[in-house]
């Protein structure tokens, strides 16, 4: 439940800023998305590609050109972002049996699940390969598992082995991979599947969810089937192993069901044990119902809620010709004429929202709870302002709980209650003090009065705060309507281009960033 000081206090600007973002809002509604969302392609790029654009990032892109930018993320780094989070985060780095015996097999909970969802958000926030962390968060979703599941937390090893490892490589590898994790394993109870005592959990998800998709080409018979093939499949878990081994998969020939099977048309003829795995999921890979799914959800990513049927059948024409390749279906998307012609037509999360608005804002740093910094030095804080509005919006990283992975739709998102809590992150952010600003101009700090939002405008004349904060939230000029709203705003009657007192401006600019964040123009992409 929202805690009453916060939601009085939303309360406040809801009243103080309404108006203007009523405003915002019958100009918004006058246009249609595309509109919106704007004709700079430069910035369309990033909304996509990225958990948000930055001054930085948008310069690199004006300078090389899209598709040179494209093929520079396709094949990015960041070694410095790595070192710090490995810095700041050692557990994500711990093995199967280090997990296992940190958290006394199982029975010391969320330390090691708090330090992983804290990475997530340190390298989404932070790293200059943003295109690998926006795939990390779409392959994640593809292949969800909640992190709480198993109390011995092997979600932690499934990110960085499976998922972190294989995001822009190929999909075969990645869905193999997959298939021969414990964290799977464990979340899709195969491990509990043996001969006489078959449980068909993954089987179901592995080909519903992970390759063919629903109604993708396979029968209620292929589905059983699969699930005899891949009993006796699991990991160790059992001592005196465990403390040496646990989560180290393997495969128990004893357990596994060794009658002929008939799968995808083809016969498995009896006796095959552990072998017949890797031949299913060879028919599963090469089944035009993966490359068809596998199109369709990297286009309704990237593209549309509801993707163009021509662009589906290319990406799928070119997974099928490359095996696989993860960058080959990217490049052909991102540089397609319908991923050009898309903007506006996506609806940030909020994960995308509010990350989005710490990297617009400048905020440059995440604690271990996922709070701010203070002049480059962690600051823990168990209630991190943005850890803590992810979940209340339901978005916790890897928190989802069913296999299917958080939505990724308007339909599912554009609701009131993620919006109230959008917003209630976003009062928290403009009445946060804006450390980046105190480390780029130290003397400020002795004003004891420089929040987020001034920050952000760093201006002297409703005018000059307008037009700072326009550029620097949402990088491109706002509708004449909208910013003809926006000045009489923070001018309230007065000359727009004369001086005000950061007394006088405060006030009005935490109301201008507040409502810039939450409009249209920010959370359409």
């Amino acid at each position: 439940m929202m805690q009453r000081r916060t939601f009085l206090q939303l309360a406040g600007y809801s009243a103080l800023y309404g108006g203007l973002l009523a405003d915002f809002g019958r100009s918004a509604m006058a246009m249609e998305p595309g509109e919106v969302a704007g004709s700079d392609l430069d910035l369309h790029l990033l909304r996509r590609i990225s958990f948000g654009p930055t001054p930085a990032s948008l310069a690199r892109v004006r300078a090389v050109g899209r598709a040179a930018y494209i093929e520079e993320q396709l094949a990015a780094s960041d070694l410095l972002a790595e070192t710090l989070t490995a810095a700041l985060y050692p557990l994500i780095n711990t093995s199967g049996s280090a997990i296992y015996l940190s958290t006394g097999a199982g029975f010391v909970v969320n330390i090691h699940q708090l330090e992983l969802q804290s990475a997530m958000l340190h390298r989404a926030l932070l790293s200059s390969a943003q295109l690998h962390e926006v795939m990390v968060d779409f392959w994640n979703d593809h292949f969800n598992t909640y992190i709480r599941k198993n109390p011995v937390p092997l979600k932690i090893d499934f990110d960085r082995n499976v998922i972190r490892a294989n995001a822009l490589g190929n999909f075969k590898t990645l869905l193999k991979a997959s298939v021969r994790s414990a964290e799977m394993l464990h979340y899709l109870d195969n491990w509990l599947n043996r001969s006489g005592q078959i449980n068909e959990n993954y089987a179901r998800e592995l080909l519903e969810l992970h390759s063919l998709g629903k109604g993708g080409g396979y029968s209620e018979a292929d589905m059983k089937a699969l699930s005899l093939i891949l009993s006796g499949l699991g990991f160790i878990t059992d001592l005196p192993f465990s403390a040496l081994a646990y989560g180290t998969v393997q495969f128990n020939a004893s357990q596994h069901d060794g009658s002929a099977k008939h799968f995808l048309g083809v016969d498995f003829p009896a006796g095959g044990g552990e072998a017949e795995i890797d031949r299913a999921l060879d028919l599963i890979l090469a089944h035009p119902g993966t490359a068809q799914h596998i199109a369709s959800k990297l286009c309704r990513r990237f593209v549309a809620d509801d993707p163009p049927a021509a662009l589906v059948e290319r990406v799928a024409a070119t997974f099928t010709a490359t095996g696989g390749d993860i960058k080959a279906m990217l490049r052909l998307i991102l540089n397609s004429a319908e991923f050009e012609a898309s903007a506006g037509a996506k609806l940030k999360r909020p994960l995308e929202a509010m990350v989005g608005a710490l990297r617009a804002c400048g905020i440059n740093q995440v604690d271990q709870l996922a709070n701010t910094n203070l002049f480059g030095i962690p600051v823990a804080a168990p209630n991190g302002l943005l850890f803590n509005s992810l979940v209340q919006a339901g978005h916790e990283p890897f928190g989802w709980v069913p296999p299917n992975g958080y939505p990724d739709s308007a339909d599912y998102w554009g609701n009131s209650n993620t919006m109230l809590y959008q917003q209630k992150f976003l009062v928290g952010l403009v009445e946060g003090l804006s450390f980046s600003y105190l480390l780029s101009d130290p003397i400020s700090f002795l004003t004891l009065g420089n929040s987020v939002a001034t920050g952000v405008t760093r201006a002297k004349t409703p005018r000059k705060a307008v037009s700072n904060a326009v550029a620097n939230l949402l990088f491109t000029p706002l509708p004449e309507a909208a910013s003809a709203a926006a000045l009489a705003f923070v001018a309230q009657d007065a000359d727009p281009d004369a001086e005000m007192t950061n007394t006088e401006l405060e006030k009005r600019v935490k109301g201008l960033v507040f409502v810039l964040l939450a409009s249209p123009w920010f959370l359409l992409r």
